[in-house]
């Protein structure tokens, strides 16, 4: 007797496990069912999205080389800036030392 009494609870307690796990999938069939519902409205707006980006890709693929071309200059010219200030400084340093030595000779 207490063997079919065991026998009965773990029965039951498989048919709740069952119908729990059958109740989420039906829970995760419904939000997916949802999101599908949602994608098939907004697949034209994407598409817009989407051709409007290639627009904007396009238009920065033909933009890059100008862009390249400002920054290679920029970059030159503060390089150039830099060097010219660093032989200013060296002149000036070694100007000062021969003028340093002509006053101590005096």
């Amino acid at each position: 007797m207490l063997f079919y009494f065991l026998i009965s609870i773990v029965f039951i307690a498989e048919i709740i496990i069952t119908f729990a796990i059958v109740l989420h999938i039906i829970k995760l069939d419904n939000r997916i069912i949802e999101f599908n519902n949602f994608a098939q409205e907004a697949k034209p707006d994407i598409k817009d999205i989407m051709h409007e980006a290639k627009k904007l890709s396009e238009q920065l693929v033909k933009l890059a080389p100008a862009f390249t071309e400002k920054i290679k200059s920029i970059i030159v010219n503060t390089i150039i800036s830099q060097l010219k200030s660093i032989l200013g400084g060296l002149t000036f340093w070694l100007v000062k030392k021969e003028v340093e030595k002509h006053v101590l000779d005096n």
